[in-house]
């Protein structure tokens, strides 16, 4: 299926955290105790998730532009100190994913983590197994919501960003999906701002990850 009037689907690509990863603890926990450690600032957990989605530097740079660069190495060691007990797949999506796989779609992750905090959830979940091509921050100038990593991920799957369902949690996977001529899929059951995700209208509404099957038949 697709967007209305539009060709069918040949790949999806999703965003990681709230999206396939289940990770919000893990952040939370990792940023603030970084926060603490490193600026000498305590955060609550709403300042922590209102920036979520953001590269994790750009984060501590409107704290603390001066100590960015050392409290970005510092969050990266203590995430993945954390990682492997922490964080998990949200329910169903190793089973989407397999059936994707087994349908002939192309499947990539387009996330605005570092190389090494997503390497740590492709080798401790195998998405290897599914996902074909993985965008991360290192790898564009420009991150969502500009449309950069999203056409970047469709390019290394070797599709034009409009044969591409973009799925993700926050506004600005929707916003990006949508720049590059992407179709475009809010992740709702992991998103922390529902409101404003719906508010950038999405192609598609998902309720769970299953739900993203009829797109893709």
């Amino acid at each position: 299926m697709s967007r209305t009037g539009g060709a069918p689907y040949r790949a999806v690509l999703f965003d990681l955290d709230g999206t396939l990863l289940d990770s919000a603890e893990l952040i939370v926990t990792a940023f603030a105790d970084t926060c603490q450690t490193v600026l000498g600032r305590t955060v609550d957990r709403e300042e922590t998730l209102r920036t979520w989605s953001w590269p994790v530097r750009a984060r501590f740079a409107t704290l603390s532009p001066e100590l960015a660069d050392d409290a970005t190495q510092a969050y990266l060691r203590r995430y993945l100190e954390l990682h492997d007990r922490t964080a998990r797949l949200f329910p169903g999506v190793p089973e989407v994913l397999e059936a994707l796989l087994a349908r002939g779609y192309l499947v990539g992750i387009v996330t605005s983590k570092r190389r090494a905090t997503t390497a740590a959830a492709v080798r401790a979940f195998g998405l290897n197994r599914w996902c074909r091509a993985v965008v991360v921050d290192e790898d564009v100038r420009r991150h969502k919501p500009d449309p950069e990593p999203v056409t970047l991920g469709a390019q290394r799957l070797g599709v034009a960003a409009a044969e591409a369902l973009m799925v993700g949690d926050s506004v600005v996977d929707i916003a990006a999906g949508r720049g590059a001529g992407a179709g475009t899929a809010a992740a709702l059951w992991g998103t922390m701002h529902l409101d404003d995700v719906l508010g950038e209208r999405p192609d598609h509404r998902l309720e769970t990850p299953e739900a993203l099957l009829p797109l893709c038949p």
